[in-house]
């Protein structure tokens, strides 16, 4: 079996088992959010802490804050920014290879004091811990953080020279005043929609933009798309295992095929006349009374070979017959 291709095959069936895993995490959520049944907001202050609960409404801030790339109010934001760095790589045989990675080199979120308002009332929600999915309103490029700063020749020559191959792009995203949420959490100490207790079988606090039934659908989505995944790294899997097991058969058989043909020239190396040694042999053992093999023609082993064909007279010249038993001769 070769074995680079066997490291391949298992690292593809590795990534397939976490595709699945993480498809399994997805599809949860899905029962999760299928099974939980909407509160209203006035209603869970009063229910137990620990409990699921899941709640739509409209997001309100005590105070908007100012997004920091986009500078729009808001109740939540969140901005990063990403640095790509293309460097060079030498892979086994020797050759160069581009490669590039990516990397978070700064980030801040921050929130207000927010609650989520329906027709029945409000609750209050702590956005510490939660999955937030808000809208992206920054993503463009961008110069190296403090890049402008006055750090003096030094400090500006060593980054330029850090950054001559990075590039970096900023994203922000944002969730404004007033839009509808979907809130799906634990009810916290004091009323309060969170993340889930330590130690609770709750692990899903989720604060959205999108709707409840647009959640299912985009998650419902992704599940797809990682079975197929996950699926077809299988089968690339089972294609490089196979390959590797003929891989490594394929010398073995090589040198199979080739050694029949190698003893086959040998043998027509020292018989000369292989089609005729065995009738021959047996003809002059019957004629000749006495016979033995060992006097015969040294190449072929024929006495009857060189009177066949003159070419051969020289070459294979038999000789004499001796008895088999010398002291009868």
């Amino acid at each position: 079996m070769n074995t680079v291709l066997a490291i391949i095959a298992a690292v593809a069936v590795a990534i397939g088992a976490g595709l699945l895993w993480w498809r399994r995490s997805v599809g949860g959520e899905i029962a999760i959010m299928a099974s939980a049944q909407t509160s209203p907001a006035g209603e869970v202050a009063k229910l137990a802490p620990g409990t699921l609960v899941e709640v739509k409404g409209a997001l309100r801030v005590r105070e908007p804050l100012t997004a920091e790339f986009s500078r729009k109010p808001c109740a939540y934001f969140k901005s990063e920014i990403e640095r790509e760095e293309t460097y060079w790589e030498r892979d086994s045989q020797g050759r160069e290879e581009r490669r590039t990675r990516t990397s978070i080199v700064y980030t801040n979120m921050k929130y207000g004091a927010c609650l989520i308002q329906d027709d029945n009332g409000r609750a209050g929600i702590d956005f510490d811990g939660a999955d937030v999915e808000a809208v992206e309103v920054v993503n463009e490029p961008t110069t190296a953080p403090n890049s402008n700063s006055s750090g003096g020749i030094l400090s500006g020559v060593l980054s330029a020279f850090s950054n001559v191959n990075s590039t970096y792009r900023r994203r922000e995203s944002i969730l404004e005043a007033d839009i509808p949420v979907y809130v799906l959490g634990e009810v916290q100490q004091g009323g309060l929609i969170g993340k889930p207790a330590a130690g609770s079988k709750n692990k899903i606090f989720v604060i959205s933009h999108k709707s409840e039934e647009e959640r299912i659908k985009s998650l419902t989505s992704t599940t797809r798309w990682l079975l197929a995944a996950a699926i077809l790294l299988f089968v690339v899997a089972a294609g490089l295992l196979v390959w590797s097991v003929f891989a490594a058969q394929k010398p073995k058989t090589a040198a199979a095929v080739f050694r029949p043909h190698h003893d086959e020239r040998l043998t027509a190396a020292r018989d000369p006349h292989p089609r005729v040694i065995a009738s021959a042999t047996a003809r002059t053992s019957a004629t000749l009374p006495g016979f033995d093999e060992r006097a015969a023609c040294r190449s072929c082993r024929s006495p009857s070979a060189a009177r066949r064909t003159g070419s051969d007279r020289r070459a294979c010249r038999p000789s004499r017959p001796q008895p088999a038993n010398p002291a009868a001769a």
